[in-house]
C-alpha cells in the first residue's frame, strides 16, 4: 500500500515553518526529548538499530521520511544535514516525549513542558522550544493527537 505524498509533503511544510521557531525561549526545556529510544541527530544505522528498518520511506522537499507505521513514529531526515532532524509520534504507543504523549490532555501538556512559545491556528498547534530543538503538539478535541519534533537549523 502506498501512502499519498500529501501527508509528507505537510509535514515537510511544518518541518519548514517550525524551523523558522528562534533556537532560544524562556521555555523550561533543556536536552531535546528522546522516544522510542531514537533521539534528534542519530545516524540511519542507530536508528535501524532501535526501531529495525522502515515500512515507508519517502522524499519530498529535500527530505526523506521513514515512516513506522505500527509505532506511530516518523523520521524526517534533511538532504542538507546529517542525523535525523526531526522525529514525528502520532500513536500512544510510541511512547512519550518529556512526559506528553499522543492521547494526552491538552492542559496537562504545559505542566509539563511549561508555557508555549507560540499558540497556531487558534489553539490547533502548541509550540514549545529548546536549545536548538522545537517540540510541537497538535491538538484535536482537547487531546494530543501529533507531537513533532525538530531540530532547529
Amino acid at each position: 500500500m502506498r501512502v499519498p505524498i500529501v501527508r509528507y509533503t505537510g509535514l515537510a511544510l511544518s518541518a519548514l515553518l517550525l524551523s523558522a521557531v528562534p533556537k532560544a525561549t524562556g521555555s523550561a526545556q533543556g536536552k531535546p526529548p528522546a522516544v522510542a529510544g531514537i533521539s534528534l541527530g542519530m545516524s540511519a544505522p542507530e536508528v535501524r538499530v532501535a526501531l529495525g528498518g522502515p515500512e515507508v520511506q519517502q522524499t519530498s522537499l529535500g527530505m526523506r521520511f521513514w515512516e513506522f507505521r505500527g509505532r506511530g513514529i516518523t523520521v524526517i531526515w534533511r538532504e542538507d544535514a546529517p542525523g535525523a532532524n526531526g522525529i514525528v509520534v502520532s500513536k500512544r504507543v510510541a511512547g512519550e516525549m518529556n512526559g506528553v504523549r499522543v492521547g494526552d490532555a491538552a492542559r496537562s501538556i504545559s505542566s509539563r513542558w511549561g508555557p508555549p512559545l507560540r499558540i497556531r491556528q487558534s489553539g490547533r498547534f502548541l509550540d514549545f522550544s529548546g536549545n536548538g530543538w522545537t517540540l510541537s503538539a497538535e491538538i484535536a478535541g482537547g487531546r494530543a493527537v501529533e507531537i513533532t519534533l525538530l531540530a532547529a537549523r
